[in-house]
């Protein structure tokens, strides 16, 4: 059964003892919950790709916790260090070209990514350990992150060897910058904005079209009229003999799951919600959007797909 830990002292020791010997260890982020691995143990990232059913095609992104590591795995320019000297610790990564220290399974293609976690579990992981561990999120590939260590023990069961309590605040993924071409592109929108990064380096932003694997359609509306047009589409859905589950920001029908009114608190629950609208197996779900942030737009359109509606 996977051990259950505490974020003291005791625990985190537990967890780093678990990592040296070749273990995958679930924590909190300031984002979403992740899960690792010592990051210059070959055999332990092909068991955690193994566990996350994640192609090697896809590298992991690489935890450090402080700056200085970064340049002893990779070439940081002056794009990187403003970049890091504003957002590291923070919901950035960071994709750079390699030094080459790490496994090669973190580098095919000579890049590596890499992000500074703005949460103590993490952070003091990799100071005990004493070096960097790979931070992916702590969900099987496909599916939607998760935020609360319960799911994650849920979701991983035996196949982890342990997860240790904690808060994600933010609710989404980290903002992907690569930085090995020019202009740099942004690869993932997260939670730094596109507009935040622009001040600091000139960017495109070239986004990928990957979508979550839901049990049910996801349908989303976003948009002044967005609350009426739920309402209908419920409506006319539950005329239809189908089962509905809403998430919005103030109730709309009887089966409505309340995500909170401020893109903060959206922003934080919008993962739980949906694997709570999931656990009551409908025949589709019902989102309202928030137009105002770019990121939880992305989430949402890697949610729903094609079915996102302006309104």
């Amino acid at each position: 059964m996977v051990e259950v830990l505490e974020s003291t002292r005791e625990g985190i020791l537990k967890a780093v003892e678990l990592l040296r010997r070749g273990g995958i260890v679930a924590f909190p982020t300031e984002t979403v919950y992740g899960m690792g691995c010592d990051a210059t143990n070959e055999e332990a990232l092909k068991r955690l790709y193994e566990v996350k059913g994640r192609s090697l095609d896809k590298p992991f992104i690489v935890g450090v916790w402080s700056k200085e590591v970064v340049s002893k795995i990779a070439e940081v320019d002056n794009r990187a260090k403003e970049l890091m000297d504003a957002y590291f610790p923070g919901p950035l990564t960071l994709v750079l070209k390699s030094k080459g220290p790490l496994p090669q399974i973190l580098s095919p293609e000579g890049k590596i990514a890499v992000r500074m976690p703005a949460h103590e579990v993490p952070l003091k992981l990799m100071e005990e350990l004493e070096r960097p561990i790979v931070v992916p999120s702590a969900n099987i590939s496909g599916r939607p992150s998760l935020t609360r260590w319960v799911h994650v023990v849920e979701e991983l069961g035996e196949r982890i060897d342990a997860v240790i309590k904690g808060e994600c605040r933010l609710g989404i993924e980290s903002t992907i910058v690569d930085l090995t071409v020019t202009p740099a592109k942004v690869l993932r929108v997260g939670a730094i904005d596109v507009e935040s990064i622009r001040k600091h380096v000139k960017i495109v932003v070239e986004l990928g079209k990957d979508t979550y694997s839901l049990s049910c359609p996801v349908y989303v509306f976003a948009g002044e009229r967005a609350r009426e047009k739920i309402e209908e589409f419920a409506e006319e859905m539950k005329r239809r003999g189908k089962k509905v589950v809403v998430i919005a920001r103030e109730k709309i029908t009887d089966e409505c799951i309340l995500i909170g009114k401020t893109p903060e608190e959206y922003s934080a629950k919008l993962f739980d919600a949906v694997r709570e609208a999931e656990s009551k197996h409908p025949d589709l779900i019902v989102i309202e959007g928030i137009l105002e942030y770019e990121g939880i737009m992305d989430r949402l359109r890697r949610l729903a797909g094609e079915r996102v509606f302006r309104v």
